[in-house]
């Protein structure tokens, strides 16, 4: 009897181990596929919901259905217009082929440089917009309908379309099917990290009543964040799921590296964020959270990443001079070579000397390799957090200090987000995560057994969190990372772990209901309150200069002037210009320190002689930047009287009002009206065009 007992059982052992082995990845049951099932049926209503949410709100805030397409260009300023720019010149290309090699010699960007526009400014999602744009209307898919408007005021009818032939309406749906894809992977990351359905939806519903201080997608619709962000949360998900994977494998590899390489390809930003998460991994490793084969799984799988993008973005200098690749070198180097000698160290020693050994390897290489490349490109992230702390001050840091959105983070959006319940419902999770893993080392200090495991996953998740935080901390616009993340963190309330407190799984779901009921006395307001914004885009002082422009100077013209006007004029006019908003290129930052030169008070024939090094033919003059000489030490007049304040002590006049009011030789007014002046410097051709004014 008992020998018959003991051959079942070891029967059923190896079956028992069969099956748990294989039943998740090869025989889902139809419970496994009813359950994905309704976990992708949500996301992609989640999704569905925020990107009609973003689509109406920039429709409420821009009536962007009745704009011309003139219009619709001159609502995308600054780096936007850049951006949409070179989707415009990709649609109007007489082939995908030419239009591509015009992203990949560029000569009116820069002018007279040539430059790589796909290598600097992180254009793929262009790229193929442009493509997919070409490919839809080549099958005959895209329809459109078009009325004229008429406008009122002595401005004259347009004609305005909508439909997705349209390319500006084509442009801002794929941005608006992006921030769906952000809500979507923010339930799936919700539901991974807690294990439950109310988990996932918790992140979706924090994020739409926190929805201001979560996103600008529906203000700001073609900057690289609406497009790498969504991607961005997949690279953490491909992560986190990796962590949780003892022996994980090329699925788990690949997943990894081809979001990091998407996620850098899309966006300059993305290789500070990947160097935060590359300190998480190590951090949860050397805390002995994480198993070392899956560390050095997710190192490598961001190594092929990374050397992905250097070859997508032909070999981009700054990708092998960044933190990142430092970092993971530096990792490298202690976990493979160095690990052997750190083991023999106790704990509270090794973890020590192994953090320090991080950070100065990381620096030491970042040095090395900046100066083999003789790149300075991100040298301006230093000078401005060197800013932030003294009392140093350049003329770069100044024009970035002085944008709100590069200031502290301040008390706005955390008092925003406490009045939610988000960050109170953060720190809540990351609370009850810290006192689980401490009692985890306590009974390891105790030599006790347990069963219990920490969640490496979310560890990970947390440690990003906080850097996220001190990120934000030092730059306000990077809360879009925080606060996010604060959404997902907020998720491990409704891990079954930590519903242990109650008596029973449905107590704790009422609980959360209830959590979610008194999140939702200021979420809805918050959400009400967005969706109240009202407006209509209208710019006459923009419309005429560029219509201006386009009726009387040559294609050749070369223009040059305040970046964000800039932008525009080489997206609605396809003139070429010297220097534009894109100030992360050292030669881009000199070329218009150059041009800004008409703003200091320096005398008209200097400003001439830089303008003409540069070979400028036309100088843009703005009445907001021109005209305001003092503005709390923000005015570009007083930017540089601290850089040549001896000019100020000898009393000299800002050049710039002088070129606007009193124009001297060898400058010539061409065109006026109430916001901008068009100045010649040095034409091709003598110009017999008398000034228009309008407005003065």
């Amino acid at each position: 009897m008992s020998t018959s007992q003991n051959s079942v059982k070891k029967k059923k052992g190896p079956q028992a181990h069969k099956v748990s082995k294989i039943s998740p990845s090869d025989h889902l049951d139809k419970s496994s596929w009813l359950s994905i099932g309704t976990i992708g049926c949500i996301a992609l209503v989640v999704g569905y919901l925020n990107s009609s949410h973003v689509a109406n709100l920039f429709e409420n805030d821009r009536h962007f259905s009745h704009l011309s397409n003139l219009e619709r260009e001159m609502t995308f300023r600054t780096e936007m217009g850049l951006y949409y720019s070179y989707f415009k010149t990709i649609v109007e290309a007489d082939s995908l082929a030419e239009g591509t090699y015009q992203l990949y010699r560029n000569n009116i960007t820069e002018y007279p440089l040539v430059i790589n526009t796909l290598k600097r400014f992180n254009l793929y999602p262009e790229l193929f917009a442009g493509a997919l744009y070409r490919s839809m209307d080549f099958m005959g898919l895209l329809k459109q309908q078009c009325w004229t408007v008429n406008r009122g005021e002595n401005m004259g009818p347009v004609q305005s379309c909508e439909g997705s032939k349209d390319p500006p309406n084509f442009y801002i749906n794929i941005v608006w099917v992006s921030a769906g894809m952000t809500t979507a992977l923010m339930f799936l990351l919700g539901y991974y990290l807690s294990d439950s359905i109310f988990g996932g939806l918790l992140p979706v519903v924090c994020f739409f009543y926190n929805h201001g201080e979560c996103t600008r997608v529906m203000w700001t619709p073609p900057l690289r964040e609406s497009f790498a962000f969504p991607i961005c949360l997949a690279q953490i998900l491909a992560v986190s799921v990796t962590t949780r994977n003892i022996r994980p494998g090329w699925k788990n590899i690949l997943s990894i590296s081809v979001t990091t390489t998407l996620f850098i390809i899309c966006w300059q930003f993305a290789q500070f964020m990947l160097f935060t998460q590359t300190c998480g991994i190590f951090a949860i490793y050397i805390l002995g959270v994480l198993n070392k084969d899956t560390m050095h799984t997710i190192l490598v799988a961001l190594v092929i990443g990374l050397l992905n993008a250097v070859g997508l973005m032909f070999g981009n200098e700054m990708l092998f001079t960044s933190w990142l690749f430092s970092c993971l070198l530096a990792t490298l180097i202690i976990t493979l070579p160095l690990d052997g000698a750190f083991n023999y160290l106790p704990t509270i020693p090794r973890i020590l000397t192994s953090v320090i050994s991080f950070f100065g390897l990381t620096a030491v290489i970042k040095v090395t390799i900046a100066k083999a490349f003789h790149v300075q490109d991100d040298a301006h992230v230093f000078e401005l957090l060197k800013s932030k702390f003294t009392d140093f001050k350049n003329f770069h840091t100044l024009l970035y200090t002085c944008a709100v959105e590069f200031d502290f983070l301040g008390w706005e959006m955390p008092m925003k987000t406490t009045q939610t319940l988000l960050l109170p419902c953060a720190v809540l999770a990351t609370a009850l995560f810290g006192m689980n893993y401490l009692h985890f080392l306590w009974k390891k200090f105790k030599n006790l057994e347990t069963t219990e495991k920490i969640d490496p996953a979310s560890f990970y998740n947390i440690l990003q969190m906080f850097a996220y935080a001190v990120m934000a901390i030092l730059i306000m616009r990077l809360k879009l990372f925080f606060t996010p993340h604060l959404c997902i963190i907020s998720s491990l309330l409704a891990c079954k772990k930590f519903g242990t407190v109650f008596k029973s799984r449905e107590i704790h779901l009422a609980v959360l209901v209830g959590l979610v009921a008194c999140m939702s006395l200021k979420g809805i307001g918050n959400i009400k309150e967005q969706r109240q914004i009202m407006g209509e885009y209208q710019n006459i002082g923009l419309e005429e200069l560029i219509e201006w422009i386009n009726q009387n100077l040559s294609k050749t013209a070369v223009l040059a002037g305040p970046m964000p006007t800039m932008a525009n004029l080489l997206l609605s006019t396809g003139r070429p210009i010297v220097n534009h908003p894109h100030y992360e290129d050292v030669g881009v930052r000199e070329r218009t320190k150059k041009v800004y030169t008409v703003f200091s008070r320096k005398t008209p024939s200097e400003v001439y002689k830089n303008l003409v090094d540069l070979q400028v033919e036309y100088l843009i003059l703005s009445s907001p930047w021109c005209l305001t000489t003092s503005r709390n030490g923000c005015a570009l007049t007083e930017v540089w009287d601290n850089e040549e304040p001896e000019l100020k002590e000898q009393k000299n006049k800002p050049v710039c009002p002088i070129l606007w009011n009193k124009t001297p030789v060898p400058f010539v007014k061409i065109f006026q009206n109430s916001e901008y002046v068009v100045l010649r410097v040095t034409p091709k051709t003598l110009e017999m065009v008398p000034p228009k004014t309008r407005g003065i």
